[in-house]
């Protein structure tokens, strides 16, 4: 498994290199930091701008190496306009398997809020985008991976996305389902909404009953089926969880990862490392 870690030297920054150092235990996970500075080339070479460039690229460098301790990692220095493209590129021509990055400095302690580097890529990444909070501390692993599930194509894939993570890292599995509330209907057909969401609910507890029963066989697995917002759902069950794990919107490019409403409120909200899959192709 190939993990790129956007590091900048932020503390926010330092909090996904934790996440990556936990990923790292996975057998075979090859990490690699990744320092995007900005660039803009200067219409003559200026030795001292190149200088100063590397001074700062082994600085970071040198940083990250003290907090992954004994974990080893490659160094990949890029110079780019923009770091969100740099790490996309990079990506896709590495075959990455996941990003991780930190959340920006502006959310609450203990939340996920991607910022603008992290909103450009999980509106584009070609793999998996991990978005770590706040003060993120791996002290007891990673031992349930959760996901969001409705029975879709994007969370089939983002469940086939939780199962690698959980194979690979010893976790327990968990399914949340979440019935959202039903808009408001002129009081002429208000009983209609209480059978939409009595059907609703019906149908999620068979496809959650049928995901379960196709990972029992390889996980210790639980599901939860509860009413409510699915974003503050989602991110108040993060509490109990090592990492979430929610499938692209539904419409966009191919195999990129895609910010849909839900998990835009989730990667603000969540108190644990949130990963977005890319869309998959509808059946």
């Amino acid at each position: 498994m190939k993990i790129l870690v956007g590091y900048d030297g932020r503390a926010a920054a330092d909090d996904a290199l934790r996440f990556a150092r936990a990923l790292a235990a996975i057998e075979g996970a090859e990490l690699r930091v990744v320092v995007a500075l900005e660039y803009a080339p200067l219409p003559i070479a200026v030795e001292a701008y190149d200088r100063a460039l590397e001074e700062r690229f082994n600085e970071l460098f040198d940083r990250a190496a003290s907090i992954l301790g004994e974990t080893p990692f490659e160094r990949t220095p890029l110079r780019d306009g923009s770091p969100a493209h740099a790490l996309n590129e990079l990506a896709e021509r590495e075959g990455a398997d996941l990003i991780v990055i930190g959340s920006t400095h502006r959310g609450r302690l203990g939340r996920v809020y991607p910022g603008s580097v992290g909103e450009r890529l999980l509106n584009g990444a070609p793999c998996p985008v991990a978005i770590v909070p706040r003060g993120y501390s791996p002290e007891n692993g990673i031992e349930v991976v959760g996901v969001g599930y409705t029975g879709s194509e994007q969370s089939r894939a983002a469940l086939a996305a939780a199962k690698r993570f959980a194979r690979a890292l010893g976790a327990r599995l968990r399914l949340i389902a979440v019935v959202p509330p039903i808009p408001l209907v002129p009081p002429v057909v208000a009983g209609i909404s209480v059978e939409l969401e009595d059907a609703l609910r019906k149908r999620l507890e068979k496809e959650l009953a049928e995901a379960a029963a196709e990972a029992e066989g390889e996980f210790e697995v639980s599901t939860v089926l509860v009413e409510g917002d699915p974003g503050a759902v989602l991110s108040a069950h993060g509490v109990e969880l090592g990492l979430l794990v929610l499938g692209s919107r539904g419409y966009g490019p191919l195999r990129r990862a895609l910010l849909g409403s839900v998990s835009a409120g989730v990667a603000k909200n969540a108190p644990c490392p949130v990963l977005l899959v890319p869309r998959v192709e509808s059946e």
